[in-house]
């Protein structure tokens, strides 16, 4: 197996085990939450973990554009920043559009469900994205 294949696969798993969490708070509860519509938000952070971990599975199953071996890592790092910054947003004084949750890693085990992964995705995604360029780097050289 491939390192790149092995950092696809771990940020695909990570992104669901995230968007899980994500999908477990918004059916405990946070779906009625009234503040800057925080139910829609968590629902389609869940959604969106899907469409991440598909995209960067895409190229091991099938014979995938340059844009979407590329493109899928940077919107897995896109997805992972902002779901982080959310989420430490929320523990500020102003919160996240005014919602504010927390502290710490609360509410257990989600939080933790979710920003540990979502760091994985971020890590994962950037070393794709820092090979990618090197081998592109590499074939314009040669």
């Amino acid at each position: 197996m491939t390192l790149t294949r092995t950092f696809r696969i771990a940020a695909s798993v990570a992104a669901l085990i995230a968007g899980y969490a994500h999908f477990s708070l918004y059916q405990d509860g946070y779906k009625d939450i009234p503040i800057a519509h925080i139910g829609a938000q968590f629902l389609l952070n869940a959604l969106s973990s899907v469409l991440i971990a598909a995209a960067l599975l895409a190229p091991i199953f099938i014979k995938a554009p340059p844009l979407l071996k590329l493109g899928a890592p940077l919107a897995g790092m896109g997805w992972a920043a902002s779901s982080l910054f959310a989420f430490w947003m929320s523990r500020t004084e102003g919160g996240w559009f005014g919602f504010r949750d927390g502290p710490g890693l609360n509410p257990l085990p989600e939080a933790a469900l979710s920003v540990y992964p979502e760091i994985a995705v971020l890590v994962c995604c950037a070393a794709l994205v820092v090979h990618s360029l090197v081998v592109r780097r590499r074939a314009a050289s040669n």
